[in-house]
């Protein structure tokens, strides 16, 4: 007790130095929010001390469509805008608006799901670096983006946008992107604050989801984005969880968001997702988007759909009477306006006020998106080596479909419209060279676009034609912006109308038939059987067609991993029979089993499994150890092994471990994802692995508890190439 006059002096001297500072500047100094030697929260509080009331209600929502409402009087920068997350996206408007209008050119980098292919977060943080630099020279602040909502289902439209169905996998590459972006001092946006995993109804769904569901599957990348890294920004999803929308939700906003994880940046809507004025402001939404003009302009669009958009509820006409009548404190605007203003000065975007500048598409950017592109193609199937191509022995080759003459990506607030573009047409007619023989035929029109003149089975002859004369035909099929898209869910696991067929009929004329599959998630392939070799190419960008040449060649060895089970048909998926559900609401029903942890523990064999991906080399993995044996839960395990290459040619393994817990109390999948390593080995040449394993992996979540638990007991380890391709376990015992 002797020692709290001491502690009360030393807060009065605190608040003393702090008040003399913001207080009793002299005449003519520089106030205290304006002075970087200050703190980011000394100079908030200083600066919301200077601000009127009106002031602050006018910064709770934008200025325009991707802008917020500046302070000329106090200096206060608008923070301006651009969608994501796979480059910089125009800004003039809507998807509708500026993919129609005169474009915003940038560099295309591979799409999320083809980043989360590579399973390299350090490839991730440098394209996201990349994309901060294009920003900041387009004269932009920020970055809508990454999109870290679990794939739940293969039909779900924005797919393409996110890295998968493990939220360990998604955590690493989310956390990069994030660290990535914030390195070059741009914010980033980490969507959909939660659970947008349907387009379907995405705007009034409600989506019912167990605690345990939530915390294990569906919030762990939010979480690693603020706890790890620190993410400046968060976008809450336009659908309800539980029976609150997002926007409006105190559990994840007040209690997870800002209780438990302790973020401190701000609460940014996705444009329109916001349904209420008090709610919103009083569950902690800091900024709503849209606003001004194209707010208004965009509530008069609405008016006349049925899909529940809703915004200008934050303007100053809505909030001020609320304040007025006492339904929202003033402490509180306080509260949501200060946490922009704190990412204004943390960012340095405050202190940093100045004109666009910089490069576009440099050298290096385009190097860049051309290996990620390479890095992220998945080799499905090569059943008798028939690739890489021996470009000595193939001295025709006809390349066929929809998706070969055009570079393909998916729809939507995140297609980027690159300076150029290349096809995997070009990218194979430019590596073949003048030696091989490449002919074209299209095959089919691609389903929703502008018709061929000629009709589907004079298209489909052309191309057998073609094939029957060809030493090799390789089929682009997939998808396109206009059919996997923001704002509606795919109809199907197939591949658009008549592209299966296609493939088929190629297959029989030339036993030489590759496949490339150009799609944003799962197709249903029930012609694998007849065809040789099967690649996943996802959307690669601006320069997937020379990444997919380099790979059929054998110029790259292929190293990607899938990010997303393969299912033989819909039927075989968790979700199925749950989605999109009935009458605006969802049930979550299938819980914590989605994805492999679905597949596996149900013992439901798939198309292809997660983590697969096939190499022109052979790896072998060998000499597992664990140490120690027994370990308390406050302790550390360490997993060693090595990895050999013993093939011919150089490339890259992806080491996965994953994690059985044996005598587990609740119902817990038969494996799950724990640690990944990508290890690059020359012919011959081996390398040490070692993974560590802390608490939380070995941790489940309890609803009863409403904690994370961890139990004493057995743990297998399981590491492999897959979820399905195991090839070595051991055991350690847990113990208290």
């Amino acid at each position: 007790m002797r020692s709290l006059p001491v502690v009360l002096f030393f807060c009065a001297v605190v608040c003393a130095t702090f008040l003399s500072k913001t207080r009793a500047q002299p005449a003519g100094s520089i106030p205290p929010y304006k002075n970087p030697s200050f703190t980011p929260e000394q100079r908030v509080a200083d600066l919301l001390e200077r601000m009127t009331l009106d002031e602050k209600i006018a910064m709770l929502a934008g200025a325009g469509w991707m802008e917020t409402v500046p302070n000329a009087r106090l200096g206060i920068p608008a923070i301006k805008m651009a969608d994501g997350p796979m480059g910089v996206r125009s800004w003039l408007g809507s998807s509708a608006v500026t993919n129609a209008a005169a474009p915003i050119h940038s560099t295309a980098f591979p799409a999320g799901i083809a980043m989360a292919a590579t399973w390299d977060p350090k490839l991730v943080r440098r394209e996201a670096a990349a994309i901060g630099q294009e920003v900041k020279a387009l004269g932009r602040d920020m970055i809508l983006g990454p999109t870290v909502n679990i794939a739940r289902m293969p039909l779900w439209g924005r797919n393409f946008e996110g890295y998968g169905e493990d939220p360990y996998l998604t955590s690493r590459l989310g956390v990069a992107y994030i660290k990535g972006v914030q390195s070059e001092g741009v914010i980033p946006s980490v969507k959909h604050f939660a659970a947008n995993n349907q387009e379907f109804e995405r705007h009034r769904v409600d989506a019912s989801i167990s605690e345990r569901a939530l915390q294990e599957i569906y919030l762990p990348a939010f979480k690693a984005a603020v706890q790890e890294a620190g993410v400046w920004a968060v976008m809450n999803a336009y659908n309800k969880v539980n029976g609150h929308y997002c926007a409006e939700s105190d559990h994840l906003l007040g209690e997870i968001l800002r209780k438990e994880w302790g973020f401190k940046g701000f609460v940014i809507s996705d444009w329109g997702s916001t349904y209420s004025t008090v709610a919103t402001i009083n569950a902690g939404m800091d900024l709503e988007m849209p606003g001004g003009e194209a707010m208004r302009t965009w509530l008069a669009k609405a008016s006349t759909q049925a899909d529940g958009n809703g915004c200008g509820w934050l303007a100053p006409d809505k909030v001020l009477p609320d304040i007025e009548a006492g339904r929202i404190a003033k402490t509180k605007i306080d509260k949501n306006v200060g946490e922009v203003l704190r990412i204004l000065f943390v960012s340095g975007l405050f202190d940093k006020q100045g004109a666009p500048g910089g490069p576009l598409d440099t050298p290096e950017q385009k190097t860049l998106a051309r290996e990620a592109a390479a890095e992220s193609i998945v080799l499905l199937k090569n059943a008798g080596g028939l690739l890489p191509i021996n470009a000595s022995r193939a001295r025709s080759i006809a390349v066929i479909g929809p998706n070969a003459a055009a570079a393909r990506n998916g729809g939507g607030s995140s297609k980027v419209l690159p300076f150029y573009a290349v096809s995997p047409l070009d990218g194979i007619r430019e590596r073949a060279g003048s030696r091989v023989k490449v002919g074209y035929a299209w095959g089919v029109s691609m389903e929703g676009e502008k018709e061929a003149e000629k009709g589907t089975e004079q298209l489909r002859d052309e191309a057998v034609s073609l094939a029957s004369k060809s030493d090799l035909a390789i089929v682009v099929a997939g998808y396109a912006a206009n059919l996997e898209s923001e704002g509606f869910d795919r109809k199907t696991l197939n591949l658009p109308a008549g592209q299966d067929e296609l493939i088929r009929a190629v297959a029989a004329a030339n036993k030489n038939t590759i496949v490339v599959i150009n799609a944003g998630s799962p197709v249903a392939m029930d012609w694998i059987e007849q065809t040789p070799a099967v690649l996943d190419m996802w959307y690669g960008g601006q320069e997937g067609g020379h990444a997919i040449a380099a790979v059929l060649f054998g110029d790259s060895n292929p190293s990607g991993k899938l990010p997303v089970t393969f299912p033989k048909r819909i039927e075989d998926t968790a979700a199925f029979g749950h989605y999109p559900g009935t009458n605006l609401h969802v049930d979550y029903e299938e819980g914590i089993y989605v994805g492999y942890r679905h597949f596996d523990t149900r013992e439901i064999e798939p198309l292809f499994p997660f983590g697969h991906g096939l190499s022109y080399t052979k790896f072998d993995l060998a000499g597992l150890d664990i140490s120690p044996a027994a370990v308390r839960m406050d302790k550390p395990v360490t997993v060693k092994l090595r990895v050999r290459n013993s093939g011919s040619v150089a490339g890259v393994e992806v080491v996965q471990l994953y994690l059985h817990d044996v005598n587990a109390s609740a119902d817990r999948p038969v494996k799950e994802l724990k640690g990944f390593q990508r290890v690059y080995l020359k012919p011959g040449e081996s390398q040490a692995v070692s993974f560590t394993l802390e608490r939380a992996a070995m941790s489940f979540f309890s609803p009863e508890k409403k904690a994370w638990v961890t139990e004493p007991g057995t743990f297998e380890v399981l590491v492999g190439t897959s979820s399905r391709e195991i090839r070595l376990r051991g055991k350690f015992e847990l113990i208290r």
